[in-house]
C-alpha cells in the first residue's frame, strides 16, 4: 500500500484546541486512515490504537497535556497520542532499531509522564502523582486510561481498591472497554461490562467502591466523550469514565481476527494478507505446542493455562483441539501460576505457557506456591533471551538469576527443537516438582547449529584443546562464530552447550576440563548472578581455579531491537567478545 504521507491533520495540542467540537470526529477520520496505510506499512500495534483515536482526541482536546498528566495503561495505544504530541515524522522509523517505541517512552517527549509496555500499572502510578500534586497544592488533573482487559491484573484492582480514599482527589480512571484484552476477555470483568444490563452493572460496581461513575456507550463519538470528561472534571472527585470503543475499528480485516489484530507484522490493509502476531517461520514455541497436542490427545491429565498471550505460544489450534483443557485466564500471570498449582495438588500436570517478559509478576506465586510446595508445575517461558522491537522490560533476559536462586526450582533451556520435544515428553510422563523450561523467540535456524549428543545435561559440541566457550542453546551458534574466530588466532577451543541451568552438571563440566585450560561464557542474560556466575560458583565449591570470560548484559536495559542489533548494544557479539579478551588478557591472542 502507498502511504499518503500528505494526508493533513492535527499535530499539536494547541492545533486541536482550536477546532470546534464538530470538527474533532473529522480529525479523527484521518488519524485513522494515517495509522492504517502506516502500520500496514510498519508493523505495530494496529487492532488497539484504532480503539482509541476519538478517547485520546477528546482527552488531549479537554486536559492540558503535560500540566495535566494522562497516563496510558501499557502504552502500546499510544499512536493516536504521538500524533497529537507532534511525532508524526517519527512513524516512519517504528518497528528499527533505535526508532519509535511501540510503546510510551518518556525519552521522546514530555507529553509521555511514564515509560510503559507491561499491562496493569496505570492506575497505581496515576494515585501517587495525583496524591503528589494535591500535596503541591496543584489544580491539575491526573488521567489513567486502563483497557477492560488490564483492568483484571492484580495491580489494578488494587489500585482500584485504594484510588477513591481520597474524597478530594483529581483523578480521573478512564476505561476503555473494547471487550478485548490481546485475545477476548475473559471472567468477571467480562461478565460485568457486557450485555444489556452492563451500564447498570458498571455504574453499581464502581460506586460501591466510591467512584462517581459516567458512562459513554458509543466511544466513537468524540463530542459525547469530551462531554463526559468534562462532567468528571467538574465532580471534583475520583471518578471512573467507562468509555465502550471497538477494537481494530475501521480496518475491515480486523473484525474477524480473532485478536482484532492486536498487533501486525506489515500486511495489506485490504486483504489482511500477511498479518501475523509474531516473527514468521517455525519456533521452539510451535514446536512445543505441537508436542502439546500429542501428548495432550493421550493424557487426559495434561491441562494447559495462558495469562491472555496464546499466540505468543502458538496455541490458537491447541485451543480449538481442546477448548476445555487449554484455559485462558486473561492477563493475571499470579492467578495463571497459582491456578497451575491448585490443579498440581489434585493431580493433574498442567502446564503454564507465558512470556519471561512477564514471567516476573508471578515470582511470589512461584518461590511460595509451586516450590515451597514442591509442586510439578511446568512452565514454557517464550521469549528468554532478547525479544525483538518491543520494550526493553520485554527482553527476557532477568529469569535466570532469580529463578536459579528457587529452592526445587528445575531451569531448563533445549539445546535444540529435537531436545525439546524429549525434554518435554520426559517431563509430562512422570512431572516432579517445579520446572521451568525456557525458550527463545526468534525462528529456529536451518540448520540448527551443530550440539552434540545430551548427556547429563549437557552437550559438547566441539572438543578443543585451550579451552571451551560455555553457553545455553541461544547462543550456540554465536559460541561456533567465536570457536571460529578464537582458530584463526590460534586457539582450539571447544563448545560445551549446556541445557540443565538447574540442577546444573558441574561435575560433568570439571570432568572435561584440565589444567591451563581458560574458559569463556556466553549469555543472552544479566550477567550479575546469571549462567556463567554458576559455572563460577562450581569452581569455587570444587576448589578449582580455572580463567574465566564470563560475556552477557552488564547492569543495563538494552534498547528493543533485533537479535544481532541487541547483541551489538551489549557488547556480546563474537567479535566483541574477542577485543574484549584481548583487554583482559594481556598478549593472550595474536593481534587481529
Amino acid at each position: 500500500m502507498i502511504v499518503n504521507d500528505d494526508l493533513k491533520f492535527i499535530s499539536s495540542t494547541a492545533e486541536l484546541k482550536n477546532l470546534p467540537i464538530e470538527a474533532l470526529d473529522v480529525e479523527a477520520d484521518k488519524i485513522r486512515r494515517f495509522l492504517i496505510e502506516k502500520i500496514s506499512t510498519t508493523g505495530g500495534h494496529i487492532g488497539a490504537n484504532l480503539s482509541v483515536i476519538e478517547l485520546t482526541i477528546a482527552l488531549h482536546y479537554v486536559f492540558d497535556s503535560p500540566v495535566d498528566k494522562i497516563i496510558f495503561d501499557t502504552g502500546h495505544q499510544g499512536y493516536t497520542h504521538k500524533l497529537i504530541t507532534g511525532r508524526r515524522e517519527s512513524f516512519n522509523s517504528l518497528n528499527t532499531y533505535k526508532g519509535m517505541s511501540r510503546f510510551i517512552a518518556r525519552e521522546e517527549s514530555e507529553h509521555d509522564i511514564i515509560d510503559a509496555s507491561h499491562a496493569g500499572t496505570s492506575i497505581s502510578l496515576a494515585t501517587g502523582i495525583a496524591t503528589a500534586l494535591k500535596n503541591k497544592k496543584s489544580e491539575q488533573y491526573t488521567v489513567a486510561i486502563i483497557g477492560d482487559g488490564s483492568l483484571v491484573e492484580g495491580m489494578a484492582f488494587e489500585a482500584l481498591n485504594f484510588g477513591s480514599v481520597d474524597k478530594n482527589s483529581k483523578l480521573i480512571i478512564v476505561v476503555n472497554d473494547n471487550e478485548m484484552a490481546i485475545a477476548p476477555s475473559v471472567g468477571g470483568i467480562r461478565q460485568l461490562t457486557t450485555g444489556v444490563d452492563w451500564y447498570k452493572k458498571s455504574q453499581h460496581f464502581f460506586e460501591s467502591l466510591g467512584y462517581n461513575y459516567i458512562s459513554v456507550p458509543n466511544g466513537h463519538r468524540s463530542e459525547e466523550i469530551v462531554l463526559a470528561l468534562n462532567q468528571a472534571k467538574s465532580l471534583g472527585h475520583a471518578t471512573v469514565v467507562h468509555v465502550k470503543t471497538e477494537k481494530g475499528k475501521g480496518l475491515a480485516c480486523a473484525a474477524t481476527h480473532p485478536y482484532k489484530m492486536h498487533f501486525s507484522m506489515p500486511f495489506d490493509a485490504v486483504s489482511g494478507l500477511g498479518a501475523s502476531p509474531t516473527v514468521s517461520g517455525k519456533t521452539f514455541a510451535v514446536i512445543f505446542a505441537e508436542m502439546l497436542a500429542a501428548l495432550m490427545a493421550l493424557d487426559p491429565q495434561i491441562n494447559v493455562i495462558t495469562p491472555a498471550t496464546p499466540y505468543a505460544s502458538s496455541l490458537d489450534n491447541l485451543s480449538t483441539q481442546f477448548p476445555e483443557r487449554v484455559i485462558d485466564v486473561g492477563m493475571a500471570e499470579q492467578h495463571a501460576v497459582g491456578m497451575a498449582c491448585g490443579m498440581a495438588l489434585e493431580g493433574l500436570k498442567p502446564v503454564v505457557c507465558m512470556q519471561t517478559t512477564f514471567m516476573q509478576r508471578a515470582f511470589d506465586q512461584l518461590l511460595h506456591d509451586a516450590c515451597y510446595m514442591n509442586l510439578p508445575i511446568t512452565v514454557l517461558g517464550v521469549r528468554a533471551g532478547f525479544a525483538g522491537y518491543d520494550g526493553s522490560t520485554h527482553h527476557g533476559i532477568y529469569d535466570i538469576p532469580y529463578l536459579k536462586s528457587f529452592p526445587n526450582m528445575q531451569l531448563e533451556y533445549p539445546i535444540n527443537s529435537i531436545e525439546a520435544q524429549r525434554l518435554l515428553e520426559k517431563r509430562l510422563d512422570n512431572p516432579i516438582g517445579p520446572m521451568i523450561i525456557l525458550h527463545p523467540y526468534e525462528p529456529l535456524s536451518i540448520p540448527e547449529p551443530e550440539s552434540g549428543i545430551i548427556q547429563h545435561g549437557m552437550s559438547v559440541a566441539a572438543i578443543g584443546k585451550d579451552g571451551f566457550v560455555i553457553c545455553l542453546g541461544n547462543t550456540l551458534a554465536k559460541a561456533w562464530e567465536l570457536k571460529s574466530l578464537l582458530a584463526k588466532l590460534g586457539k582450539t577451543f571447544g563448545i560445551i552447550c549446556v541445557q540443565s541451568i538447574k540442577p546444573f552438571p558441574s561435575k560433568e563440566i570439571l570432568e572435561l576440563l584440565v589444567s591451563g585450560m581458560d574458559i569463556i561464557t556466553i549469555e543472552e542474560s544479566i550477567l550479575a548472578g546469571g549462567f556463567g556466575s554458576l559455572l563460577l560458583e562450581s569452581f569455587s565449591d570444587a576448589d578449582v581455579n580455572f580463567r574465566v570470560f564470563r560475556s552477557g548484559v552488564t547492569d543495563r536495559f538494552i534498547r528493543p531491537g533485533s537479535k544481532q542489533e541487541c547483541s551489538d548494544e551489549a557488547g556480546i557479539t563474537a567479535q566483541q567478545i574477542i577485543m574484549q579478551i584481548q583487554q583482559r588478557w594481556t598478549g593472550y591472542l595474536e593481534d587481529l
